[in-house]
């Protein structure tokens, strides 16, 4: 029996794939990425707040 496996690729995959076809696509690339950078960011930094039990309103 065969097993399929779907495999998840990873932003270098996905670069590599996507290609713009404008300079407007170029652009719209562009601000996606950089605002999956700052959202992946803001995630860590919530996740790393929550692990030092910190509140909302302290600063480390």
């Amino acid at each position: 029996m065969a097993h399929i496996v779907d495999v998840v690729p990873d932003d270098a995959e996905i670069e590599a794939m996507t290609v713009p076809k404008n300079r407007q696509a170029e652009r719209v690339l562009k601000h996606r990425r950089e605002v999956k950078r700052r959202l992946e960011d803001y995630l860590e930094r919530m996740q790393l707040r929550k692990a030092l039990g910190l509140d909302d309103d302290e600063e480390f």
